[in-house]
C-alpha cells in the first residue's frame, strides 16, 4: 500500500527469535525493525519478560541486548550476520 512497515518487537533469543532468523525476512519484505535494548544495564532487557532473576545474574541467553557494557558482543555470530545483511552494496 505503499507505507513503511515497522516491526517493534521481534528479538526473544530464549523463544527462538533472532536475528539470523529475522533480519533475512524484513530485508526481502523491505520491513524496519526496532530493537528493544542496546547494550546490558541500560534496560535491562538481557532479561526475559516472565522469568525474573531474584539475584541479578546475568542468563545463559540474553533476551534483547547485544553488547556488554564493555561493548563487546554478547554473540559475535550475531553481529557478523547484522553487518552482512546491513552493509552498503
Amino acid at each position: 500500500m505503499g507505507r513503511p512497515v515497522i516491526c517493534t518487537e521481534y528479538m526473544a533469543r530464549t523463544r527462538d527469535s533472532k536475528f539470523q532468523t529475522h533480519l533475512p525476512i524484513f530485508l526481502k519484505y523491505k520491513v524496519a525493525a526496532i530493537n528493544w535494548g542496546l547494550v546490558a544495564g541500560k534496560s535491562n532487557t538481557i532479561y526475559q519478560w516472565d522469568t525474573p532473576i531474584k539475584d541479578g545474574s546475568e542468563p545463559k541467553v540474553w533476551f534483547h541486548d547485544v553488547f556488554r557494557k564493555d561493548g563487546t558482543p554478547y554473540s559475535k555470530e550475531e553481529t557478523d550476520v547484522i553487518k552482512k545483511l546491513t552493509a552498503k552494496k
